[in-house]
């Protein structure tokens, strides 16, 4: 990866504290939407009757996919990505799309740890956060048969896929015309990009101790416990369940391996970009 992996935020995705935790890459972006797809999409609905504007902050499952399927993966232009986000017709995010409305972010956190302090003061988490700042949002057609409608298909695939972690549409197929038709369907742009993350012990980047400095033999606990998502045995029946179960089961050993190597501080797990300031457009 080079040096221009890294976006280029404007000010409004400026960083502007504990800027060594901060990343503008796309790649960072992508890879903790993929971990963690239900972001907060955050937008200013514009009212309606009785009501004036409102701040809305919503969770909804985000899917990022590169325009060109055939594309490099190292690509590293986030205008050659779209987001998807699907929605009921009359939610608000609907309403604020069609009213022109801008400032629209999806914002999704993965917590990879606990952090004890031996006072009070200094509790805290380590983890990898990343905000997309969207523009030009776009209601997808309904009309079965257009080019919109085929884009809307492709779109609620990878929701699917995003959701599952893996290629399920393989297994399930498409979803089918009316299930498309009566799901609505909004593409954006990425504008700008942020991410942070803290990672170490209780002196973040840094391994933890795991014998008490002198004088301190009386302190209560001071570290870090890792966190992760653990999957657990599928419910159900299908012709793939087995396939479904390792799927899970390779997941959530991957998850602790992480977990544990951010409470490490192994620089494998470092972000792409992280640190780095931001460019200018």
């Amino acid at each position: 990866m080079t040096a221009s992996s890294a976006a280029r935020p404007g000010p409004s995705a400026d960083i502007r504290l504990y800027k060594n935790r901060a990343s503008y890459s796309l790649h960072a972006a992508l890879e903790i939407f993929r971990e963690v797809p239900v972001a907060h999409v955050a937008f200013v609905h514009p009212g309606d009757e009785g009501r004036g504007e409102t701040v809305m902050n919503i969770p909804l499952i985000t899917v990022v996919v590169r325009d060109d399927e055939d594309g490099d993966e190292d690509d590293d232009e986030q205008g050659n990505y779209s987001v998807y986000l699907h929605t009921h017709r009359h939610s608000g995010l609907v309403e604020a799309v069609l009213d022109g409305r801008h400032g629209i972010t999806a914002t999704t956190t993965k917590i990879d740890g606990m952090i004890f302090s031996p006072t009070a003061h200094d509790h805290t988490l380590n983890y990898r956060s990343a905000t997309l700042h969207l523009s030009s949002g776009k209601l997808l057609d309904d009309e079965v048969g257009t080019p919109d409608h085929e884009e809307k298909r492709n779109a609620l695939g990878a929701v699917t896929d995003t959701v599952t972690g893996y290629n399920r549409v393989s297994s399930v197929g498409q979803p089918d015309d009316a299930a498309v038709k009566r799901t609505t369907v909004i593409r954006f742009k990425i504008d700008k990009i942020s991410c942070k993350q803290r990672y170490g012990g209780f002196n973040g980047t840094q391994e933890p101790e795991l014998t008490a400095p002198e004088g301190k033999e009386g302190d209560s606990f001071t570290g870090v416990v890792p966190c992760w998502t653990q999957w657990g045995e599928p419910i159900g029946y299908g012709r793939d369940v087995n396939e479904v179960r390792k799927l899970k089961e390779t997941k959530s050993r991957e998850g602790r391996e992480f977990a544990e190597k951010v409470a490490w501080a192994n620089e494998e797990v470092k972000i792409e970009g992280l640190g780095k300031k931001r460019r200018q457009r």
